[in-house]
């Protein structure tokens, strides 16, 4: 009757409570954050117009072009979106993936990302620097997008929210291709990336690609509609799905056709592109390398040996790698460096490791990253000794890395946020700099090109000049060319190899003795060009020589105005010989050199190229001379039409023949224009001087379609295409003083950096039905003798405060029974600043339990006040070391309800404890109820109970009982395919000692309709301190056996069926609706094992009267086992389990049970 009485206002707040997050198991996992550094003591911000950045010390200039880049991009955001968001954005400036990775900032769900995509939580923004400002541009545009997204499709307060996420179900490709297609321009590499996936022959079509790649599918798919309907389009789409929750519907009012309408001509666009650019390329002709990568892992690194006979490579398994070397003749390979782990949860660093081959042949070096501490490893081919050493701290990355000799390096590097040049010396670990600006300078390559020995490298600077530089007016985001310095003039002039304004090139190196490679994606497609660089006369410099012996030089770009004829003796004139570069096309793939690299000794040269979803490496010796034409795809002509530049009569742009790029004529900062002698002469020379600078008057390129393309809803000719006004983005140098029609750069104020001050707010504040153990679920025996007292279902209040960093977080809540008996009341404050977290909890409840049996039952009031102490130190993201010091007490006081009960006294148990723990968990949820991985727990305690009193004097006696206890739980997730997983888990725990806990054995965790088995005997005595329980075991009620110590094992098939039938299906009901098949056994006994005779369960005594008593002994097997079926789903916004399970107890199955509980599934 009571049961029932409860269950009216229970399911009344289930129907009313807001949508909450499912509770987990009670065993406590997770993952870490490790901080290997003091970095992060000191923040610094800025607040400009729309932005809140933050960063700290070595991030100081990555910061500032946050700030500016954020601003020049956030207009043109908005008015693509159509929609604002009332509160800054805050952004968080990270000086390399590794320190962003060590960020205590977001929950480990909120990390689980692929590489390259920017994290977002609430309205922080993650960006970090790994050398390139087009790609942290693209992470600061796709944080701004996803920030506005979250807003626009799920609403800015709490009601839409909730609202919103139970309803709007969108597929994953639409979020992030639509926050990827603002993030960055259709590009070369998504261009190249999508061939292959539609080109391949395991094509399927959008639904498969999206399933295995959602960013590259819907960013495609939105690149699509703005090609075809225009950008303004996208909004429209966005609200038109926000209202009718329903992205077919917003297509079908959007488009006046269906979505599938849409993604059959998205097929035809790209399939049509794809087979007529093929069909004028061909695959690599040269030999394949034949490796064995079964699982196709990432392969970078590719580099062969100076005498062209051996390779290395690295494999990176999503942050595990191996660096192998491999004979070319026999394809012997040997793992040279390992290290790393799978690490599904954050962007994987494919920087590391780097590899480079020492010019004498016999050693390979490989540089990695350890513990945010930067290795350089050399391997002696001969010796076969590996020698290991720290480089310079001052390096905060390296990005690539060259031999000039045995004893001299070349690094691309960052350094205070920029990433330059740099010549290193291993023995003494000195460097020189090469280069001190803020252009990236990227690929850095030892060249020695006939009796010129320099350095080529990538940068996106808009001229030939070095000179220090810091950033100021001017965002270095435009396309990278080739540069060649000269080691041996050390001129602070570089030559200027390419000059492409809609073209990028990478990866130079020596080919042979005199020519040198790089690829160019001017064609559309990443493909090799040659070149060699040659001597010319750049210029002429007039040399007047006067009577008195004095001499003055008149450069190219000066005149003299006014000359005195007789003072002049001599004029004369001098050639200015300067190199140049001239290039040619090599080769015309059909798919995009990844890497290259090359023997100049053999001219052999080695390529790393993508196709038909593997990595494929190839070598071989090509014709160095051969000049192939380089047709452009339909991608890259549609590119140079939209930004005006000339096109010859077919429309089509070709690479052919020799470009020759001459520099004009410029002063070099060496050259001075003082006479040789100072000495006053008494004349004045009026020079007239050209600006070294060109004065472009070129209007901003417009984004407009070129190429005839299929629309779903109706016809259209080239006429009809939606163009756009300006374009969705800009990829010139931008600078403060900016043409007409283009953004002012926003003006970074240094007097407005300010330093960050510890500030919180609140995360989050919930209210919800519960019935959970907190704490560990520890009763006290003496105040429920007559077995374990299971919470009821309460309601939960809980709010949750954290500072900007989420450093430090407090939580704090409270938990009213629905029976309004046992409240409870809970505080813990956590500072993870430091790598050793810290955690302070504190708990506290009180509760009344009225005795059964007798005329006049008993009452008593329990109270526990529990407090706790604990530290953990991450051993890496998956293991850490715990610790848990608590102090805990239980007072029993009966209430007087005869003269019996008010002679009893108060009881006072005080217990100090100490918990030791290794905790490891790589597990990734693929779905709610859904993992993937493994997870696993040792532990160790001991409880040392004392006695500490107040009443005359101050006494403290510990002789009063000792607890040790010894445990486990070991968990692992299968996937069976991409749906359905097998859960297995096997736990178990003993405690010893002259005070023991007892399990209880039977039913499920936060069983909403707890039932206690009493006809199972229970060990009596003192030396029972606790009683808990040890879920789970299904088709029994609870304290189907007990002691103190039992072994658990579970298995499930976890299956959601209807995502089978329907993917796309809305329903958050149906969606997550599992069909659960389940088994259990387990055990639980008192002393040294299960049959032992100590062993209470197979006596039972019969009493009668005060003078009968008989003790039966009889056979029960200790092994208890069920199985059954079982039902989960999310409804009213919580995760309900339903199962139906047969016991087996001494071989006979029993009747069975029927459980409902909240929450999730071990």
């Amino acid at each position: 009757m009571r049961k029932q009485i409860y269950f009216i206002p229970v399911l009344s707040l289930c129907l009313l409570a807001s949508a909450v997050t499912a509770q987990v198991s009670q065993v406590k996992f997770g993952k870490n954050r490790v901080q290997y550094h003091r970095d992060f003591d000191e923040w610094s911000q800025y607040e400009s117009d729309n932005f809140i950045t933050y960063w700290y010390g070595v991030g100081r200039n990555v910061g500032q072009f946050v700030v500016q880049m954020a601003e020049q991009d956030f207009a043109q955001i908005q008015s693509v979106l159509e929609h604002r968001v009332n509160e800054k954005l805050q952004i968080i400036v990270y000086a390399d993936l590794t320190d962003l990775k060590q960020s205590n900032i977001g929950n480990e769900e909120a990390f689980t990302n692929t590489a390259g995509q920017t994290k977002i939580v609430g309205n922080k923004v993650f960006v970090h620097f790994n050398g390139d400002h087009n790609d942290l541009r693209r992470q600061i545009r796709e944080g701004i997008a996803s920030a506005y997204l979250e807003a626009m499709l799920f609403g800015a307060n709490l009601q839409e929210i909730v609202q919103n996420a139970v309803m709007l179900n969108l597929p994953p490709w639409f979020k992030q291709g639509l926050v990827a297609y603002i993030g960055e321009p259709w590009n070369t590499e998504l261009d190249n990336e999508l061939r292959d996936a539609m080109l391949s022959e395991d094509y399927e079509g959008f639904d498969k690609l999206a399933e295995e790649n959602p960013k590259l599918a819907g960013h495609s798919l939105w690149y699509f509609v703005g090609e075809n309907y225009g950008i303004a389009t996208l909004s429209n789409l966005l609200y038109l799905t926000r209202i009718n929750r329903s992205i077919d519907l917003g297509v079908v009012y959007a488009f006046g056709s269906p979505l599938e309408t849409a993604l059959q001509a998205w097929e035809v666009f790209f399939l049509q592109r794809y087979r007529i650019d093929a069909s004028m390329r061909a695959m690599p002709e040269l030999q394949p390398i034949p490796f064995k990568n079964k699982r196709n892992l990432p392969v970078s690194q590719l580099k062969i040996s100076p005498n062209g006979q051996q390779i290395a490579f690295v494999t990176n398994e999503i942050g595990k790698y191996k660096v192998y070397l491999q004979h070319l003749g026999d394809n012997e390979k040997k793992v040279l460096l390992k290290g790393g782990f799978r690490n599904a949860f954050q962007a994987t660093d494919y920087n590391y490791p780097l590899v480079a081959w020492n010019p004498n042949g016999q050693e390979v070096a490989v540089i990695y990253e350890k513990r945010d501490i930067i290795k350089l490893l050399t391997y002696n081919l001969t010796t076969h000794k590996k020698e290991v050493s720290e480089l310079a701290p001052d390096y905060q990355r390296i990005f690539s890395f060259d031999y000039i000799n045995p004893g001299q390096m070349l690094f691309s590097a960052e350094v205070q946020g920029y990433s330059d040049i740099f010549l290193y010396y291993p023995v003494t670990r000195q460097s020189q700099r090469i280069t001190q600006d803020f252009y990236d300078d990227l690929d850095a390559s030892y060249v020695k090109l006939g009796r010129k020995k320099g350095i080529l490298f990538a940068s996106n600077r808009p001229d030939s000049i070095l000179k220090p530089e810091r950033l100021d007016s001017i965002l270095p985001i435009g396309p990278k060319d080739i540069f060649f310095y000269n080691l041996e003039t050390e001129s602070p002039e570089l030559v200027r190899v390419t000059h492409t304004p809609f073209a990028d090139e990478r990866q130079p190196v020596q080919a042979d003795s005199s020519r040198f490679a790089y690829i160019s994606d001017q064609s559309g497609i990443f493909n090799r060009e040659l070149g060699y660089l040659e001597e010319y006369v750049h210029h002429y410099n007039q040399i007047i020589v006067f009577k008195d012996g004095t001499e003055i030089k008149i450069n190219a770009d000066s005149t003299l105005a006014d000359l005195d004829m007789e003072t002049v003796d001599t004029i004369f004139t001098v050639p200015v010989v300067k190199d140049r570069a001239v290039t040619h096309p090599n080769t015309n793939y059909n798919r995009n050199i990844l890497e290259q690299h090359a023997a100049p000794r053999k001219s052999r040269i080695t390529e790393l190229i993508f196709n038909q979803g593997a990595y494929r490496m190839y070598y071989g010796d090509p014709e160095m001379s051969t000049n192939i034409e380089q047709p452009a795809t339909i991608f890259s002509t549609q590119q140079s039409e939209a930004a005006g530049r000339q096109k010859n009569s077919e429309g089509k742009h070709r690479r052919e023949g020799h470009q020759v790029l001459e520099e004009s004529p410029s002063r070099n900062p060496s050259e001075t224009d003082l006479p040789a002698e100072k000495q006053d002469t008494g004349m004045v020379y009026n020079f007239l001087f050209q600006s070294e600078f060109e004065v472009d008057e070129e209007q901003s390129p417009t984004l407009q379609q070129s190429v005839q393309v299929i629309r779903p809803a109706q016809d259209s000719t080239a006429e009809d295409r939606p163009t756009t006004s300006r374009p969705l983005f800009q990829t010139r140098a931008l600078s403060l003083s900016s043409r007409s029609g283009e953004p002012a750069i926003y003006r970074f104020r240094p007097g407005r950096i300010t330093p960050y001050r510890l500030q919180f707010r609140t995360d989050f504040v919930t209210t919800q039905m519960d019935n959970s153990l907190l704490f560990d679920g520890l009763d006290s025996y003496q105040a429920n003798p007559d077995g374990f007292n299971y919470p009821p279902m309460g309601i939960l209040l809980k709010a949750n405060f954290k500072d900007l960093f989420e450093d430090y977080e407090i939580e704090g809540g409270v938990r009213i029974p629905t029976t309004f008996n046992g409240t409870e009341y809970f505080l813990t404050v956590q500072d993870k600043k430091k790598r050793l977290d810290k955690i302070f909890a504190i708990y506290r409840r009180n509760q009344r339990f009225i005795g059964e049996g007798t005329i006049v039952p008993t009452r008593r009031e329990v109270n526990v006040l529990l407090g706790q102490f604990g530290v953990r130190y991450p051993l890496d993201i998956f293991r850490s070391l715990r610790a848990t010091a608590t102090l805990r007490r239980d007072r029993i006081m009966f209430l007087a309800t005869d003269d019996q009960s008010l002679k009893k006294p108060v009881s006072n148990e005080q217990r100090a404890g100490l918990r030791l723990e290794y905790v490891f968990d790589n597990t990734l949820d693929m779905g709610v109820n859904l993992k993937n991985g493994s997870r696993y727990k040792l532990y160790a305690e001991i409880v040392k109970r004392f006695e500490l009193g107040f009443k005359e004097r101050i006494t403290l006696d510990f002789n009063k009982g000792f607890m040790g206890v010894l445990g486990f739980d070991a968990r692992h997730y299968q996937r069976l395919d991409k749906l359905s997983i097998l859960a297995l888990r096997v736990s178990g725990a003993t405690s010893f000692g002259s005070e023991k806990i007892l399990y209880s054995l039977g039913g499920v965790d936060n069983w909403l309709f707890y039932n206690f088995d009493k006809s199972i005997p229970t060990p009596g005595g003192e030396d029972i301190a606790y009683v808990t329980l040890a879920p789970n075991l299904r088709g029994f009620s609870s304290n189907i056996r007990n002691g103190n110590t039992h072994l658990l094992l579970n298995a499930e098939l976890r299956s959601p069926v209807f995502r089978y039938f329907a993917p796309r299906v809305r329903s958050s009901f149906l969606r997550n609706f599992q069909v659960v098949g389940f088994f259990d056994v387990g055990t639980a006994w008192v002393g040294n094992s299960p049959y032992s005779s100590e062993n209470p369960l197979n006596t039972t005594t019969f009493t009668q009267g005060d003078l009968v008593s008989i003790k039966v002994t009889y056979f029960r097997d200790p092994i208890v086992a069920g199985y059954g079926v079982g039902v989960r789903s999310t409804l009213f916004g919580y995760f309900v389990r339903a199962d139906y399970g047969w016991g087996i107890e001494t071989r006979k199955v029993q009747k069975p049970k029927f459980y409902v509980a909240f929450g999730t599934d071990f």
